[in-house]
């Protein structure tokens, strides 16, 4: 069975990606800026891939999401990509530590014309979802501390409708998912992997686009 895997070099590699994004992911003058802009404010380049960003978009109105919650902003790359997929009376719900980060995704949700449909609360994801105890969601998609996941998806199990969806970035950890020896963050990311594949609430699958966006179906 693994004889059949296909595998490709890195030249191959970059130029299925760049074909993508071309074709399926191009990015708008807004996410372009937006892009640039956070690398411009010195915050971390760990936001999604264009392509990543496509997908999230995708399985969204796949399942005619009206209500996101999103656990980790940044900036407001990833928060505008499934904005856009949301009607125009849908909410984006999206959970931020830093106020710093805060900050700059407000000003990139103006940018984007999406302020309308979002809503950032800041402080401590636990709190924070706590306060969102009572609430129920189409769609929850997690990219934030890896050690923190196993959690997040206890709570998004608990709050997602049937026919809804659990989605997770990082699922491959750049490779760091098959490392012999995982630091922590990846041995905890293990973990949420595990759990969703075998939690008999989920259909389950890693989808093998950018750095892997782990998605869970709940039935």
């Amino acid at each position: 069975m693994f004889e059949r895997i296909l595998t490709f070099d890195p030249a191959v590699q970059h130029d299925l990606t760049a074909f993508i994004r071309q074709w399926f992911a191009p990015e708008d003058d807004v996410l372009s800026a937006v892009r640039l802009n956070t690398r411009g404010k010195g915050l971390p380049e760990i936001q999604i891939r264009p392509e990543e960003g496509q997908m999230l978009g995708f399985l969204a109105r796949l399942i005619g999401a009206r209500r996101i919650l999103e656990i980790g902003t940044l900036a407001g790359y990833s928060g505008i990509w499934l904005a856009r997929a949301l009607p125009p009376d849908g909410t984006l719900i999206t959970l931020e530590r830093e106020k710093r980060h805060a900050a700059l995704a407000r000003e990139h949700f103006n940018m984007a014309g999406v302020s309308d449909r979002v809503e950032i609360r800041e402080g401590d994801a636990m709190e924070t979802l706590d306060a969102l105890d009572d609430e129920t969601f189409d769609m929850v998609f997690i990219d934030a501390e890896k050690s923190e996941y196993p959690t997040f998806l206890t709570w998004a199990v608990d709050h997602v409708r049937s026919g809804g969806l659990i989605t997770a970035h990082n699922a491959f950890r750049e490779g760091q998912l098959v490392a012999a020896n995982p630091e922590e963050g990846t041995a905890r990311l293990r973990q949420f992997l595990q759990s969703l594949a075998s939690d008999d609430r989920l259909t389950s699958t890693i989808i093998p686009v950018g750095d892997g966006i782990a998605a869970a179906l709940v039935k």
